[in-house]
């Protein structure tokens, strides 16, 4: 594959999966919700401005909200958990920074860092989502006990999503 268009099909890639295969799949009556789709927003690289994370959560959102016919409820979550991207990388920055060359993917990073960025970023975003759909006050205990574990059954699948397509980097 061309090495120009290998990250536009990374993040590009989940969003169709979410739309043809995974559009109403809920697992465990509603405990289980997989938005493959985050996994694109996920991989945009750590050097992006905190605009274009904001504007591509947002794309990616409206997209899902016009086939998925969401009224909102996915471009409101996704641009929250990007508002949120910017200061969680900061957290788990290491102690030199990024480098240019760094990529939020497990070959990159490691495992530990992409699951504790995953876990938060997802977490964030499904407690808004799942807080909203709950619509009231009396739900909302519900509605986080279903982000938490939505969000630990999302980030897993993403690992072993990355795990299974993701070549070893070399070190030299």
């Amino acid at each position: 594959m061309n090495a120009r268009f290998a990250p536009y099909l990374r993040v590009l890639l989940p969003l169709i999966l979410q739309v043809v295969f995974f559009q109403y799949v809920t697992l465990v009556e509603g405990w289980w919700y997989l938005g493959f789709h985050l996994l694109g927003i996920l991989l945009l690289p750590l050097q992006r401005s905190g605009l274009f994370v904001l504007l591509f959560s947002a794309g990616m959102g409206a997209t899902l909200d016009f086939t998925c016919h969401g009224g909102g409820l996915f471009m409101s979550s996704a641009v929250f958990m990007g508002l949120f991207i910017p200061i969680v990388n900061r957290l788990l920055a290491p102690r030199e920074g990024y480098e240019i060359t760094d990529q939020p993917t497990i070959s990159y990073m490691g495992s530990r860092w992409f699951i504790a960025r995953a876990l938060l970023l997802l977490f964030i975003h499904n407690v808004w989502m799942f807080s909203i759909e709950a619509g009231r006050w009396d739900l909302l205990l519900l509605a986080w006990g279903k982000a938490t574990t939505s969000a630990v059954f999302t980030a897993a699948v993403f690992a072993l999503t990355l795990l299974l397509t993701q070549r070893k980097v070399r070190s030299r």
